[in-house]
């Protein structure tokens, strides 16, 4: 059998591909979103001048706080920054209900409606800390909270600093607005990265900027009830968007280990490396053989030698790295029966708010409810032992 390295894949993607601390998962893929950005633009003096002048503050490279994400994009949306004549876009989202936009919701909210632990392990789960989705000891969903509400309607203003056609985009449309010189930010996987090497779609060879996802001055607590401004010392929450593709073997196959022998053999350094640095393929970094030191073995040489820029590997690894290994903790991901289902609903209610239907409040108080009928069709104690055995959650 190929002989793939387990200890390698970073402990977040461990976490995905185990189910307590036995394995059922083969890595391939390594999911979490980052934030993009034109680099050559948010660095020149010029436009930082602008900037200054316009808003009385410095322009923050890279930015740090989705606050700053939203200062950038409405400072740039409009204006012809790349030259070509035409007004050009802040930043570029797809929001286009049954794609992928709910996805970047998890991502853009987690720091507004999740807080770490306060002890010495911060990513210990209890009722008030490291949760997300439901409340662990009742199953009540929390995305109508507060917090949830305030990302909403964060990301319904984010959204106006960009083309408004991006309410219709999918996921394909928005990174090519992005990759063809036409948006100064965008945030999604790392494919974008990958994409960017692409002639035959991109633009931006060598003007890529990348940074961990924006943390927010503004979150909720749920202990306290209440809100917590802090611009200083912006709440930072990591995220696992995506699920890592990762390949499942049928109890019913006649061949598990030809299976599995193809699934291990994909995993493997050289076979594995190829896959994550094509755009295509839709694998991302996830492992000591993709990251570079202290983290990893890699370099930017092996990089370049599959057609990177070395200055694009070098802002997409450290963005990578920072989100899997420079972060408190990391949003925790769903996984329990009837998880596409809790999610087309909230997609849809999702895009009702975004193109003003309904309002953020409205939209997620709709979803709660919703989800409350799935948990109580599908058996509610059973799912809240799962989902406390998902997300780690010990009384």
């Amino acid at each position: 059998m190929p002989q793939w390295n387990r200890d390698g894949v970073a402990p977040a993607i461990q976490n995905l591909l185990k189910w307590g601390d036995k394995w059922y998962g083969v890595f391939n893929d390594g999911d979490t979103q980052l934030l993009y950005y034109r680099k050559d633009i948010l660095t020149d003096p010029k436009w930082q001048a602008a900037f200054k002048d316009e808003t009385g503050k410095d322009l923050p490279v890279p930015p740090r706080t989705w606050q700053d994400v939203l200062a950038i994009a409405k400072f740039f949306n409009g204006k012809d920054w790349n030259g070509d004549g035409d007004p050009d876009d802040g930043i570029t989202m797809h929001l286009k209900v049954g794609g992928q936009g709910f996805f970047h919701f998890m991502s853009l909210s987690a720091p507004f409606a999740v807080v770490s632990h306060p002890g010495d392990d911060p990513t210990k789960v209890d009722r008030y800390r490291n949760v997300y989705w439901f409340d662990p000891e009742t199953m009540e969903p929390l995305i109508n909270r507060p917090g949830h509400v305030r990302a909403l309607e964060f990301l319904i203003e984010l959204s106006k600093a960009g083309s408004p056609a991006m309410w219709g985009w999918d996921l394909g449309s928005a990174w090519d607005n992005f990759l063809g010189g036409n948006a100064v930010i965008t945030f999604s996987w790392g494919d974008v990265a990958s994409l960017a090497q692409d002639p035959a779609r991109s633009k931006i060879k060598g003007s890529l900027g990348a940074a961990g996802i924006p943390g927010s001055t503004e979150w909720y607590d749920l202990e306290t009830g209440r809100f917590v401004t802090d611009e200083e010392n912006p709440n930072l929450i990591s995220n696992l968007v995506g699920a890592s593709w990762h390949g499942v073997i049928s109890k019913f196959s006649d061949v598990p280990d030809l299976a599995y022998y193809f699934l291990a053999w994909q995993a493997t350094e050289p076979i594995n490396f190829w896959n994550m640095a094509y755009g295509w393929t839709g694998v991302d970094p996830g492992a000591t053989w993709h990251f570079f030191p202290p983290m990893g073995e890699a370099s930017v040489d092996d990089f370049v030698a599959t057609g990177f820029n070395p200055s694009d590997a070098q802002e997409y690894i450290n963005a990578y790295q920072q989100n899997m290994f420079g972060y408190p903790t990391t949003q925790t991901y769903l996984r329990i029966p009837g998880t596409p289902e809790y999610w087309e609903i909230w997609d849809i209610h999702l895009s009702e708010a975004i193109t003003g239907q309904i309002s953020p409040q409205e939209a997620l108080d709709r979803t709660a409810k919703a989800w409350e009928a799935i948990t109580d069709r599908l058996g509610r104690e059973s799912q809240l032992k799962i989902y406390q055995e998902a997300i780690g959650y010990q009384k």
